[in-house]
């Protein structure tokens, strides 16, 4: 076993009790640990010792979360209301009802946004931006690590096995897909949150493109219907056809993937914010003045 100043090789697979017996000094100096196999070199302690020391950052690291709630808080003074919620929905270009149930929904996050030593609900439902990274949930995407900040090799290895090559873009199909095969068991809020996340997501930045030929469908379904070559087989094969027929009458709605990393960061908030005011969006106009002073708008 040969031994360098920052990585510690143990070879072969007899090796086991050097493993044990160097994983105390792994654990003081927190130093990657290789293994050496026929598949060459590869790190197995490294990651888990970074997520370790993920929990002891706190509220100084999650740069990428906290400009996701800082679009909310036009006045920078550390919280925003689900009032502020509401006017930045509403300046992204929601409709009134979507922007009221996001407020309420967004407003879940108050309690586990405490800041440290605070045991009491705020009675406001005020979120603590830079407590935003305790409000994580689960059966997302993986992208955000627990003190809040974004990992850009999860997300790409959560976007490339739910999209086709070039990687570019994610249809509504393979969006659906991906948010059901995340679902975590008995996470019910988590479950509902990703949905409700993706589902924004999708209105902000697929739907503008989106279109539904409904005679191409209705007609494709009466066949399944009333056709001679009608279904007759089991009912796998029957939702299968359906399922076909509503993408083949389904087209664009994609999603871009720089669009969905810079709402991670919320830098794209800016951007659609800005795109509505130069379309009169009064709301927009109202939220681009107060964030006048913000410098993450420019960065």
């Amino acid at each position: 076993m040969a031994q360098s100043d920052d990585v510690y090789d143990v070879t072969g697979v007899n090796d086991s009790q050097a493993y044990l017996n160097d994983d105390s000094q792994f654990a003081n100096d927190g130093h990657a640990l290789q293994v050496k196999d026929d598949n060459g070199d590869r790190n197995i302690a490294g990651e888990s010792n970074r997520d370790a020391g993920e929990e002891k950052t706190g509220a100084g690291g999650g740069e990428a979360m906290i400009g996701h709630g800082e679009f909310f808080d036009p006045d920078g003074d550390g919280v925003f209301s689900p009032f502020d919620t509401f006017n930045g929905f509403r300046a992204l270009g929601y409709s009134i009802i979507l922007s009221v149930f996001s407020a309420m929904i967004i407003s879940t996050m108050s309690y586990p946004s405490l800041p440290s030593g605070h045991w009491l609900p705020d009675p406001f439902f005020r979120i603590h931006v830079k407590g935003l990274h305790k409000a994580k949930h689960g059966s997302d995407s993986g992208s955000f690590k627990r003190d809040g900040r974004f990992d850009e090799g999860r997300f790409d290895e959560f976007w490339n096995s739910h999209t086709d090559a070039p990687h570019a873009e994610i249809t509504p199909f393979q969006l659906y897909a991906a948010v059901a095969e995340r679902r975590l068991a008995y996470d019910f809020y988590g479950i509902f949150a990703a949905i409700f996340e993706w589902l924004a997501t999708w209105l902000l930045f697929g739907y503008p493109s989106f279109h539904f030929d409904f005679k191409l469908a209705f007609e494709e379904i009466r066949k399944l219907f009333f056709g001679k070559d009608r279904i007759t087989v089991d009912a796998a094969e029957w939702r299968k056809s359906l399922a076909d027929t509503l993408k083949r009458a389904c087209s664009g709605g994609n999603v871009k993937k720089e669009e969905v990393k810079g709402l991670y960061n919320g830098m794209a908030f800016y951007t659609v914010m800005d795109w509505q005011a130069d379309a009169g969006n009064e709301w927009a106009k109202s939220l681009k003045r107060k964030h006048q002073g913000n410098p993450r708008r420019y960065l």
